[in-house]
């Protein structure tokens, strides 16, 4: 008798340091929501997860009813094997990694887990929450052709509904696991049950897109751990060309760097940033001869391209790039533009031989009160350069002013006021001095800004306007001596809108309380065309404005 006791002592442990064997397994939810299914039915998550037994396969499909979603954390220890995987509901497979305990969001109608293992014992243990979706508000974005939307985290129910299809794009989240973005789902047509496209994960790869006009993101609380931009959408004819797009955030951490990458050796690319700040970018280790980088701003219009940098790179950076939302397109190649800290990190406000400046306030091309800007260039010490500046766009009302000062040790050399009244006038020869100083002051006034290119030589035969490297609507090459200035005004049609609010902490108001007046505006023109921007007032906002 104790022969037989010790014999079946000895095969249960036996088969306890075997593992468990699976096999396949359809699940259904809980008839309580409330109680989790666990594998092995057993094990708890305060325990280690549970050894299985090698050469082995199995899967498990579990069911997701409509108006339900399951929320799965996978407890994985082993030599890091790549047989055991979870499929989504729109067919993608992915690798389940060792250690990570960030929750997958699965919505209807199923998922599976799959179990294929070698020779190698292992660790392998989950557990399945199924939820009904929370009662909550829903967000609804109407997109034109043209403009972007970019939204956080947030509780709402986002449907984005397009003219052609909706196009999504990620963004980067430097400061928090890119697992977190599990927690998110994108669906089409606008609804929880509408067929499962992806999540803000697969969106880091690539843009996603609906097959009709209509999708819908979910995020799953994932406002408790990310404050930063996590998609962006638009429809698809406001992207143009792009075969690759994507979106990047900056680490806050400022000891982490920060760049924008571009890989367009087989499509062309473009690469999204999107703040309330300037991205001040740095002259990047190489830049093939082949490249054309187009920097845009908020729309990808000709009207709103910032810059056209090819092989005239060494004399752009460094670049301040304004607007809130900048998309920076590439043809061809791999492009790392670096993003500094801040203009002293860049050394934006030094001046070299050759060096081509464009100052622009930050709402540029924009019925916008945030327009005012001040900017000091200097020479490095004992040095002087010669300032040529042309006055590129200047849009006043009211009291509005642009100050152009130069000096030379210490003492103003040059000093010009402009208004209303005082519009810019030809200017085409250089002022020796080693600071330059453009301050542009709205008083409260709302406006479409300005823009002024600067070129800083040692003598004083080449002209901003000619080296321009920025294309404007009429795309002529202007010649200080044939420069001429035309006045434009507008009136009440042109005052800034107040959009509403499309998400908790994002602003869409661009201004309040606008009251009828005149608008002045100068464009640099040319005696054969006239470079005009666009002075019509949006109609939907472009994007959303992180604050």
């Amino acid at each position: 008798m104790v022969s037989i006791l010790f014999f079946l002592a000895t095969l249960v442990a036996s088969a306890f340091a075997d593992g468990y064997t699976c096999a396949n397994i359809m699940r259904n939810p809980t008839q309580n929501l409330s109680e989790p299914y666990y594998y092995p039915e057993t094990w708890r998550e305060n325990m280690e997860p549970t050894k299985y037994a090698p050469n082995q396969i199995c899967n498990w499909q579990i069911n997701v009813p409509e108006g339900l979603y399951a929320t799965v954390i996978f407890y994985k220890k082993t030599d890091s094997e790549s047989g055991i995987k979870c499929t989504y509901p729109n067919g993608e497979q992915v690798y389940i990694e060792d250690n990570d305990q960030n929750p997958y969001k699965f919505t209807y109608p199923r998922f599976q887990i799959d179990l294929q293992v070698g020779d190698k014992q292992g660790e392998f243990s989950f557990k399945v929450v199924w939820s009904e979706y929370p009662d909550g508000r829903s967000m609804y974005i109407g997109l034109d052709g043209v403009h972007s939307i970019a939204s956080v985290p947030t509780s709402y129910y986002t449907t984005v509904t397009a003219v052609n299809q909706v196009m999504l794009v990620g963004f980067s989240v430097p400061d928090v696991p890119l697992a977190l973005l599990r927690q998110s789902a994108i669906y089409e047509g606008g609804y929880t049950n509408g067929t499962y496209l992806g999540n803000l994960v697969n969106a880091r790869s690539g843009q996603i897109y609906s097959t009709s006009n209509k999708l819908g993101v979910y995020t799953f609380g994932l406002e408790k751990f990310i404050n930063q931009t996590v998609f962006m959408v638009l429809d698809s004819r406001a992207a143009g060309d792009i075969v690759q797009y994507t979106g990047t955030n900056c680490p806050t951490d400022p000891n982490k760097s920060c760049g924008i990458f571009l890989n367009s050796q087989k499509n062309v690319s473009a690469v999204a940033t999107i703040s309330r700040q300037p991205d001040y970018l740095t002259l990047p280790k190489g830049f093939a001869n082949s490249i054309t980088l187009k920097i845009y701003g908020e729309t990808m219009e000709e009207s709103n391209l910032f810059a056209t940098i090819n092989s005239n790179y060494q004399s752009m950076f460094p670049l301040r790039v304004t607007n809130s939302l900048k998309i920076y397109h590439s043809d061809t190649g791999l492009l790392t533009v670096p993003v500094a800290k801040n203009a002293d990190a860049a050394k934006w406000n030094s001046v070299f031989d050759g060096r081509y400046i464009i100052v622009r306030s930050f709402d540029f091309n924009r019925q916008s009160y945030a327009q005012d800007t001040t900017e000091t260039f200097v020479t490095d010490p004992n040095n002087q350069m010669y300032f040529k500046f042309n006055v590129k766009y200047l849009d006043t009302n009211g009291p509005t002013t642009l100050d152009v000062n130069v000096y030379k040790n210490g003492v103003a050399v040059f000093t010009a006021t402009y208004t209303a009244t005082n519009p810019p006038l030809p200017f085409p020869n250089g002022i020796l001095g080693d600071k330059m100083e453009v301050n542009y002051q709205t008083y409260g006034n709302y406006t479409q800004g300005f823009q002024v290119d600067i070129l800083t030589t040692k003598n004083g035969d080449a002209s901003p306007s000619s080296q321009s490297p920025v294309s404007t609507p009429s795309t002529v090459t202007m010649s200080p001596s044939t420069l001429t200035t035309k006045i434009i005004t507008s009136t009440k049609s042109d005052s800034p809108t107040t959009f509403p609010t499309l998400a908790p902490g994002a602003s869409t108001t661009i201004g309040t309380g606008a009251t009828r007046g005149t608008t002045q505006r100068y464009e640099s023109t040319t005696k054969s065309g006239i470079n005009k921007f666009s002075l019509t007032t949006l109609a939907i906002v472009g994007f959303v404005m992180l604050v």
